[in-house]
């Protein structure tokens, strides 16, 4: 009877048990995205207005894709923003920069947010389980003479196992369109392995820059 009791208990303590280990283990995960440094110059005392958001790549479906969010995530913050994807073209902007300043003035804009690719490293760590096993593979047909019939060397066949990081550094820039003074800026790293969705990191890659901008009070 005794022993009955205590696996029915123990039963209705297992999923528990697993739930909890489950949000450890979730709580233990280190983001793919961390703040290195930011800069605040001494002049922005105050949040700034409208943000015209500017992604520099070429491919214009990436641009489109930081631009949309970053404007999603700055409207959360309570702060209004602009996408200029399909307002200025970067050729546009590298050709006659005070022009492109202007465009966006009118458009209502009082700040510039940039982000550019400053760097990406990658590395790759290759690890072998077990004990080292070994099979012959032919390698070269040769002569009619016994000896050069073919040659064989003598290949690993244990399994190996290899992880590829990259570590993508991205630079953000805050400025003042009338000015054209540097407010703000922040370098972020972004490590991605394998198996990770490239797409499904845009999102908390946004969102930690844009909490980086209100912990440093250059959004409201």
């Amino acid at each position: 009877m005794n022993k009955a009791k205590y696996s029915y208990r123990n039963t209705n303590f297992r999923p528990l048990l697993l739930c909890t280990l489950a949000a450890l283990l979730c709580s233990c995960a280190a983001p793919a995205t961390s703040v290195k440094k930011t800069w605040k110059s001494p002049d922005c005392q105050q949040p700034v207005g409208k943000i015209a958001v500017i992604a520099v790549d070429e491919r214009g479906l990436l641009r489109q894709g930081f631009e949309n969010r970053f404007v999603r995530q700055l409207a959360k913050a309570g702060s209004s923003a602009m996408t200029t994807v399909n307002l200025l073209s970067l050729p546009q902007i590298k050709d006659d920069k005070r022009a492109a300043a202007e465009r966006l003035r009118e458009n209502g804009a009082e700040a510039l947010l940039i982000m550019r690719l400053v760097d990406v490293a990658n590395s790759y760590r290759g690890s072998q389980v077990g004990r080292p096993q070994y099979a012959t593979t032919v390698t070269e047909v040769g002569s009619t003479v016994w000896f050069d019939y073919y040659s064989v060397a003598i290949t690993s066949a244990s399994p190996t196992y290899g992880n590829l990081k990259q570590s993508v550094y991205l630079e953000t820039m805050l400025f003042d369109l009338k000015t054209e003074k540097r407010l703000w800026s922040a370098l972020t790293q972004t490590v991605l392995t394998e198996d990770m969705d490239r797409v499904a990191e845009m999102d908390p890659l946004v969102e930690t820059i844009v909490a980086a901008m209100r912990k440093d009070r250059v959004i409201r």
